[in-house]
């Protein structure tokens, strides 16, 4: 007996029947889709891409249904809501309407009162007029006598502000005298304040605003600036400082002076003192000088690490 060898996997099974063509086509993808390109027409084939997109379109459907039937329900429950209002608005008309009627009757009432009292108004028209007469009469003098005062009150209006300038002029200067006053007597204190209160050895006041000979400050400031250590605008704020000491011992104390003391003299001290030991590159110490301080700011001065020295009566 004659036997026919198997066929290996890589070699082409030979098709006799419609079996073999459907075996091949279920092992073979390629062939599958051109047999049904083969067989099937365009129409055929696109169904399943047309079967896909009418039932997202029945989805779609499906939802604007739902979001109607929503929508409609929502507008029902308005409705009955709007049908609800309308009727307590019918009993409150119908209340006002008894109100209206009940004010009618008032309003006749007033009416008649109205009749009588326009009637002793008129009957006392006639003595107004007379009088009105009268007093166009004295309206005319009136007149000539305000004249006279409008021209008196200029004159006095004139006199007035030269007296309140002068008046500002003469404060101005009474403060500024009594600012420098103040500023040289706590210049002649500063070196035992900061003896007492900082503790410095031989403090010597080498900046004040009342003692400017010294440039031994702004040469060092100058200095600094120029090496960018800080910049120019910080070296005059430094020299804006009411009063810089040298402790004595290589550091320098910064003050500033104010009568009542508050939270922007401390946080202009701190920040002077720092920027001085920045430019020097030495430690500087700040501290306030007052005849008072407000009771906040001895908490901002201990927070700022700032001295507060306020000056004996």
């Amino acid at each position: 007996m004659t036997t026919t060898p198997a066929a290996s996997p890589s070699a082409a099974t030979p098709i006799y029947t419609f079996a073999d063509i459907l075996a091949a086509m279920e092992h073979n993808p390629e062939l599958r889709s051109a047999m049904r390109q083969h067989i099937l027409d365009l129409e055929f084939q696109q169904l399943p891409a047309e079967m896909q997109e009418l039932r997202q379109i029945v989805a779609e459907l499906r939802q604007t249904l739902r979001d109607f039937i929503a929508a409609a329900n929502a507008r029902f429950d308005r409705l009955e809501a709007g049908q609800e209002e309308l009727r307590s608005g019918q009993e409150e008309l119908r209340s006002g309407q008894a109100e209206l009627r009940e004010g009618q009757a008032e309003l006749r009432e007033g009416q008649a009162q109205h009749t009588a009292r326009l009637e002793r108004l008129e009957a006392g028209q006639e003595e107004l007029r007379s009088d009105v007469a009268e007093l166009k009469a004295g309206q005319e003098e009136l007149r000539a006598g305000q004249e006279e005062l409008r021209e008196g009150q200029a004159q006095h209006t004139a006199r007035l502000d030269r007296l309140e300038s002068g008046q500002r002029s003469m404060q101005g200067d009474l403060n500024r005298l009594k600012g420098r006053d103040y500023e040289r007597r706590v210049t002649r204190l500063a070196m035992s304040l900061a003896a007492h209160y900082l503790g410095a050895p031989d403090p010597q006041v080498v900046w004040s605003e009342t003692h400017q000979d010294n440039t031994e400050l702004s040469r060092l400031l100058r200095a600094a600036a120029r090496a960018g250590r800080i910049t120019v605008d910080e070296a005059m704020m430094v020299e804006n400082a009411d009063i810089v000491l040298a402790d004595g011992a290589g550091g320098y104390c910064l003050a500033e002076v104010s009568i009542t003391l508050d939270d922007s003299d401390i946080i202009r001290a701190r920040r002077r003192a720092d920027l001085l030991a920045q430019a020097v590159n030495a430690p500087a110490q700040a501290f306030v000088i007052g005849t008072q301080i407000l009771d906040t700011s001895r908490d901002a001065a201990a927070a700022h690490q700032v001295a507060v020295c306020i000056l004996p009566d």
